[in-house]
């Protein structure tokens, strides 16, 4: 019997685009966010300080930007299509583990989640740089984060209230089901692999640290880093400290969640952010993301003892965060070579890793010495200083009247074989 499709899905079939990468984003973005809360909230109840949890985070971080670097050979053997599968089973795996509110299983589920993260992360980037249009992404990736804003809105609340006021699996079973959604969906949607990227080459067989050799020697792409690394580690030390904070103050666990929703709320502005960058260029956004989080998040921290100026000062921060996050990766997928897109990729993506691992090892450092107010005003600090390191970033990046249209861009039977110039240098700023 022929089974007659929805529109959309054909569509998404044959070509899929930025929408269909935003559901996706959306979905897993569910998964994750039930949890993101909770996790810190458990560590604390098993671990009893903010300095053996900030030990905790440091250590999963260490293991994932270790094992993350296994992912091209995967990819290369089994296929982007096997590999985005596997990370959303190690979601599943890894609600399943922390249900079991026992320390092994704490640690055990933050390392699945972790590495389930990584290679949705990786395979979910080489699909946008295949199919999305280089003239495209400063529309696609905020429309990206708004898909998911719905569920970094509602899911650190609703996951804390779950726990606490509920069930204490229900949030697990919540994140659970989610990663089986995801699951179904990408099976449906059958996003084809391009056999121009994923075949295996002497290039890709290059050993982790010649990899990363070949990714230092290209300062945009360095650049790239830099501005997601401080991006997320200001996420880090969000959803992390802002609940222990809560309960240092008395104020409870639900309601360092409810600010943490709250926060994420604020990620419907991205789209509002993409049309800026299209009109004003990406470096001047950028600039003004990070000196609106570093000053409020210092601002925290100066009037530590307020608890009401600190959650003002942390919602507005969020702000300045959300613009960084809208249009964040627009530098990275500008600048990255059609041929090095996987080993690139995997190294881009040790930004998540190493702001898992460095944030909280400095801050387990810091507590040991001082109390929490140190850490607010040290990350503030660390948000002003890349405002100067964004001089080095094209002014005109991501304008609206800058339309790149390299060969392989115009639709062909063969799409995303040549979705960029072969390299920045030969490529015009922007």
């Amino acid at each position: 019997m022929h089974v007659r499709y929805p529109v959309w899905l054909q569509t998404a079939q044959q070509r899929p685009g930025a929408r269909v990468f935003a559901t996706l984003f959306a979905v897993e973005s569910c998964a994750r966010a039930s949890l993101s809360t909770v996790i810190t909230v458990q560590a604390l109840h098993l671990l009893g300080n903010a300095r053996d949890v900030s030990l905790l985070f440091s250590i999963v971080g260490l293991t994932g930007l270790i094992a993350s670097f296994s992912i091209p050979t995967l990819i290369r053997h089994l296929s982007r299509r096997r590999v985005y599968t596997l990370g959303a089973l190690l979601l599943f795996a890894a609600a399943a583990a922390l249900a079991s509110q026992a320390l092994p299983g704490q640690v055990l589920g933050m390392l699945f989640r972790v590495y389930g993260t990584a290679c949705l992360n990786i395979t979910l980037s080489l699909y946008i740089l295949q199919y999305v249009r280089r003239d495209e992404l400063t529309l696609a990736e905020p429309k990206r984060m708004q898909f998911g804003a719905i569920a970094w809105l509602l899911g650190p609340v609703v996951g804390v209230y779950l726990y606490e006021r509920v069930a204490t699996l229900a949030p697990f079973l919540v994140s659970g089901s989610m990663s089986l959604l995801l699951l179904a969906i990408f099976w449906v949607l059958r996003v084809s692999d391009s056999p121009g990227i994923t075949a295996p080459n002497e290039r890709s067989r290059r050993g982790p640290l010649r990899t990363i050799g070949r990714f230092a020697r290209q300062p945009r792409l360095r650049l790239a880093w830099s501005i997601v690394f401080v991006r997320t580690w200001w996420w880090v030390f969000f959803f992390i400290y802002t609940p222990v904070y809560a309960m240092q103050q008395g104020l409870g666990e639900l309601a360092g969640a409810i600010v943490i929703s709250a926060g994420n709320g604020l990620l419907f502005l991205s789209p509002v952010v993409g049309r800026l960058a299209r009109r004003y260029g990406v470096r001047a956004v950028l600039r003004a993301g990070f000196f609106i989080s570093g000053v409020c998040t210092l601002g925290a921290g100066l009037w530590f003892e307020s608890a009401t100026l600190v959650i003002a000062m942390l919602l507005l921060a969020t702000i300045g965060t959300v613009i960084l996050d809208a249009i964040g990766n627009v530098p990275f997928l500008s600048a990255v070579r059609p041929r090095e897109r996987e080993e690139m990729t995997t190294v881009f993506r040790t930004y998540l890793d190493m702001a898992e691992l460095v944030p909280p090892a400095l801050f387990a450092l810091v507590l040991s010495l001082f109390d929490l107010r140190v850490v607010f005003l040290i990350q503030g600090g660390v948000m002003l200083s890349m405002i100067v390191l964004l001089a080095y970033l094209p002014a005109r990046l991501g304008q609206a009247r800058i339309r790149l249209l390299p060969e392989g861009l115009l639709p062909t039977s063969r799409p995303g074989t040549r979705a960029f110039p072969l390299t920045p240098a030969e490529a015009p700023d922007g």
